[in-house]
C-alpha cells in the first residue's frame, strides 16, 4: 500500500490530540515557559536527499518504519507543512544556506556555475563566531565546485569508489549514508570538545537509483524507495545514538529535513525537478534541541529560506546586520514564546525552459491556497486537496487572479535581478557527465528559445529524454560508441539541446567521426558560446584531420567568447608548438600564464618552451615559480635541475635534483641527472654510486653504465 500526501495539518495535528498537545496559532506544545530559553551549543544538521514528508510516521504514514525520526519529533518539534523553493538538491540546499529565493542567489538548476563569493553563506556566520565546522556531502551535485565549501574546515565531497565497486558508473559520484554517517562519527569524536560545533551531513539514499541495503531491500522489494527511507531511518539512530555516546546530545541543536520530495508518478512524474506539485516540494522539518519545546508542532508554513534565520537565533546568535534574509526565523514559536502568522511561499522549476524550451513553472502559496503559473494556470486548496488533483482556477477565480498578480510582483523582481538564463561555463566536464548519469539533463534552451509548452503535456518527453541522457552517457563511461552515439541521436529528435550535441559530439569524436563531431560541437557552442571545453574539442576535430590553422582559429574564437579562460590558450600553445612555431607558442603560454597565476604546469610549460628557445635566464624564472607553486612534484625540480646544469649553474642543478630525487626515490632518470650534475662538479664517487643506483633501478638505462664504464677507464 502507498502511502500519499493524503493527510490534511489538521488531521496530523489531530493525531497528537490524545498526548494534551495545546494549540496555538502558531505552534502547538506540550508546555509554555516565560523564562528566558537555553541556547545549543553545537548544531547538526542532516538534510535528506529527496525524501517526502509523507513517508514519515509523523507524518501520517503507517507503512514506513521510521522510529528514529519519528521520536526525535515527540523528543522535540516539527513543522507539519515545511515546503522547499526549488526540487532540485543544489538550488534547494543553497536556499538553506543563505536564506535565499533562487532568484536572489542565483543558482536555479543542479548544473550552475558555483554560488557568488559575495553571497554570504550560513557556514560562514558561524565560522566567524568560532566554531569548528565539517561537511560530510553523500552526492556530487553538491561537491565544492557548487560554492557552498566556504566557511567548512573540512569539506568531505570525495565520490570515487565510496561504495567499494569501482566498475559501477553510479558510484563514482554519491556514497552511501552509512560511510557519511562514518566519516561524520570520526570527526565528531576528534571534535566533539571543541567549544562549539556545526557538523552538515548529507544522506543522499533516498534518490534514483532505489538500493537500500539489506534488510530493507528485502523488506521492501516492491517499493525500494520506501526501503531507502527506512534506511536513512535507521542512520538518524545511529547519530543520535553516537551524539549520546560522546556527550553531546543534550547540547546539541539536531535539524533533520530534506532539499525536495519525489514525484513516484503523482502527475505522471517518476522522479523531480520537472513539476512543482507537493509531491516534490512538502518536505519533512524536525528540531531537537535546548530551547525547543518538546512536542512543538508548527502550524504554519516554514520554508527553507526560514532555516538560517531560525537556526541563528536557536544558537543565541543575531542575524548580521549586513545581511539581508528572504526568510524569517522560527525561534519564538518553537520555544512556545509567541505566535507566527502565515507568510507566503514562492517556489520554481526552471528544468523545462532552460533545459528543453518549454515554459518554465511557477507557484505562490498563501496558506491553503497554491496558485501555479503555467501555459494553463492552476489553482489548489490544499486543505481539501492535498495531492492536487481538482484544479479550481475557473471556480475560484477571484483568488486565482489575486495570487496571480502578487506572484507577477515576485517575478518582475526576478527578471531585473537575473537578466539572463545561467551558463554552463564554469561548470567542470566530468561534473556535467555525471550530472547527466544522474539524468539531469542541462544546458538547453533559453527564455528566447521558449515555445510556450505546458510542461503538463511534455512529462513523457521529459522522462524519455532523462532515460536516454542516462543510457548514453553510461554506454559513453564503458566505451560502447555506437550505442552511446545511437542513445544520443534518440535524444536529439526530443531534446535541440547545449547537453545533447556536445555528448554526440563528443561520442562521434571518441569513434574517430571527426567531421561529424565537429557539426555537433558547433552546434553546442551556439547555446553555450562560454564553455571552453566544447572549443577544445572542436580544436581537436580540427587538428584530427590535419587542420591546424583550422584548430587554432577555434581555439582564438573561444578566447574571445571567454577572455579569462587560461586553457584555451595553453591548448593554442600546444599546437603552435606542433606546427614549430616557437614565438607563436610563447605568446600563448604567456598569456594564459597572466591569467593563471596559481597553476604551475603551465610555468613548467612555458619554462620548457623557453630551455628550447635557448632563452634559459627566463626558463629558470618560471620553473622557480612553478616549484614554489607546487614544491611536492618532482617532475618540476628536474625540469629546472636540466635548465640550471644547462646554464652552468651546477651548484643549483645538485639541488634542484637532489629535491627530485628526494620526492621519488623510484624514477632512475632524477637518479642518473643527480650523478651527471656531481660528476660534472667533480665529485666522482658520488656520482658512481648515483650510476650504479639507476642501473639498480633500471637495467637498460644504458646513459648510466657508459658513465660507469668511462668512469672505470679513468681509474684505471
Amino acid at each position: 500500500m502507498m502511502i500519499m500526501t493524503g493527510m490534511t495539518k489538521k488531521q496530523i495535528a489531530a493525531a497528537f490530540a490524545a498526548g494534551a498537545v495545546l494549540l496555538l496559532a502558531g505552534i502547538v506544545a506540550t508546555s509554555c515557559t516565560r523564562e528566558p530559553p537555553p541556547t545549543a551549543r553545537h548544531l547538526v544538521l542532516v538534510t535528506i536527499d529527496t525524501l517526502r514528508a509523507d513517508r514519515l510516521g509523523v507524518y501520517g504514514n503507517r507503512e514506513v518504519a521510521t522510529p528514529h525520526m519519528d521520536r526525535l519529533a515527540e523528543e522535540g518539534a516539527m513543522a507539519l507543512d515545511a515546503t522547499v523553493h526549488a526540487p532540485l538538491t543544489r538550488p534547494s540546499h543553497v536556499s538553506l544556506f543563505t536564506g535565499l529565493l533562487p532568484s536572489e542567489h542565483g543558482i536555479r538548476d543542479n548544473v550552475s556555475p558555483t554560488l557568488d563569493p559575495e553571497i554570504t553563506l550560513l557556514t560562514e556566520v558561524l565560522k566567524a563566531a568560532g566554531f569548528q565546522t565539517a561537511a560530510f556531502i553523500s552526492s556530487v551535485v553538491l561537491e565544492a565546485q557548487s560554492g557552498l565549501d566556504r566557511g567548512f574546515d573540512l569539506y568531505s565531497d570525495e565520490f570515487e569508489g565510496a561504495d567499494g565497486d569501482d566498475t559501477r558508473f553510479l558510484g563514482q559520484f554519491q556514497k552511501r549514508g552509512d560511510v557519511v554517517t562514518s566519516e561524520a562519527f570520526d570527526w565528531l569524536e576528534s571534535n566533539g570538545t571543541t567549544e562549539r560545533v556545526f557538523a552538515w551531513i548529507h544522506l543522499y539514499d533516498p534518490h534514483d537509483p532505489y538500493e537500500p541495503p539489506e534488510p530493507y531491500a528485502t523488506e521492501y522489494a516492491d517499493r525500494l524507495y520506501d526501503g531507502e527511507v527506512a534506511w536513512s531511518d535507521e542512520l538518524i539512530g545511529r547519530l543520535d545514538t553516537k551524539l549520546e555516546e560522546l556527550g553531546l546530545r543534550d547540547d546539541t541543536l539536531l535539524i533533520v529535513t530534506s532539499d525536495h520530495g519525489e514525484g513516484l508518478g503523482d502527475h505522471g512524474e517518476t522522479l523531480h525537478g520537472f513539476f512543482i506539485y507537493q509531491s516534490t516540494l512538502a518536505v519533512p522539518l524536525l528540531f531537537r534541541g535546548p530551547g525547543v519545546v518538546p512536542g512543538a508542532r508548527l502550524t504554519v508554513t516554514a520554508r527553507t529560506v526560514d532555516l538560517f534565520p531560525t537556526v541563528l537565533d536557536l544558537l543565541g546568535m543575531s542575524t548580521p546586520t549586513d545581511i539581508e534574509l528572504s526568510g524569517r526565523s522560527l525561534a519564538t514559536a518553537l520555544r512556545g514564546t509567541d505566535e507566527l502568522t502565515e507568510t507566503t511561499s514562492y517556489a520554481e522549476t526552471l528544468i523545462p525552459l532552460l533545459h528543453f524550451g518549454w515554459s518554465d513553472l511557477r507557484s505562490l502559496r498563501e496558506g491553503r491556497w497554491k496558485y501555479i503559473a503555467a501555459p494553463r494556470p492552476e489553482l489548489y486548496d490544499l486543505e481539501k486537496d492535498p495531492t492536487e488533483e481538482r484544479n479550481l482556477v475557473n471556480t475560484e477565480s477571484s483568488k486565482a487572479e489575486a495570487l496571480h498578480a502578487e506572484l507577477a510582483l515576485v517575478l518582475e523582481k526576478d527578471r531585473a535581478a537575473s537578466g539572463s538564463a545561467p551558463g554552463l561555463g564554469e561548470v567542470p566536464l566530468d561534473l556535467l557527465e555525471k550530472l547527466g548519469a544522474l539524468g539531469y539533463v542541462g544546458g538547453g534552451g533559453t527564455a528566447t528559445d521558449s515555445t510556450g509548452a505546458d510542461p503538463k503535456d511534455k512529462i513523457e518527453e521529459f522522462r524519455a529524454a532523462s532515460r536516454l541522457l542516462r543510457e548514453g552517457l553510461s554506454l559513453f563511461r564503458e566505451k560502447d560508441m555506437t550505442g552511446s552515439i545511437e542513445r544520443f541521436q534518440q535524444l536529439l529528435g526530443l531534446v535541440d539541446s547545449f547537453e545533447v550535441h556536445y555528448y554526440l559530439g563528443r561520442s562521434l569524436l571518441a569513434a574517430k567521426r571527426y567531421q561529424e563531431a565537429a557539426v555537433h560541437f558547433q552546434r553546442a557552442l551556439e547555446y553555450q558560446p562560454g564553455y571552453a571545453a566544447a572549443w577544445e574539442a572542436l580544436a581537436e576535430c580540427h587538428a584530427a584531420t590535419g587542420d591546424a590553422r583550422g584548430a587554432i582559429a577555434a581555439l582564438q574564437e573561444g578566447q574571445s567568447a571567454i577572455p579569462d579562460d587560461a586553457g584555451l590558450r595553453k591548448r593554442e600553445a600546444r599546437v603552435w608548438r606542433q606546427l614549430k612555431n616557437l614565438q607563436e607558442a610563447r605568446r600563448a603560454y604567456e598569456a594564459a600564464v597572466s591569467l593563471a597565476p596559481a597553476d604551475a604546469l603551465l610555468r613548467v610549460q612555458l619554462g620548457e618552451l623557453l630551455r628550447d628557445m635557448g632563452e634559459l635566464g627566463e626558463s629558470v624564472r618560471f620553473l622557480r615559480e612553478a616549484v614554489a607553486i607546487d614544491p611536492e612534484t618532482a617532475s618540476y625540480w628536474n625540469s629546472l635541475g636540466t635548465v640550471l646544469g644547462g646554464k652552468g649553474d651546477l651548484v643549483e642543478a645538485v639541488k634542484a635534483f637532489r629535491e627530485a630525487r628526494r620526492l621519488d626515490e623510484s624514477n632512475a632518470q632524477y637518479c642518473y641527472n643527480l650523478g651527471l650534475a656531481l660528476l660534472r662538479l667533480g665529485r666522482t664517487e658520488e656520482a658512481r654510486r648515483l650510476f650504479q643506483t639507476t642501473l639498480q633501478l633500471s637495467p637498460n638505462f644504458e646513459a648510466a653504465r657508459i658513465q660507469l664504464a668511462q668512469l672505470a677507464q679513468m681509474g684505471s
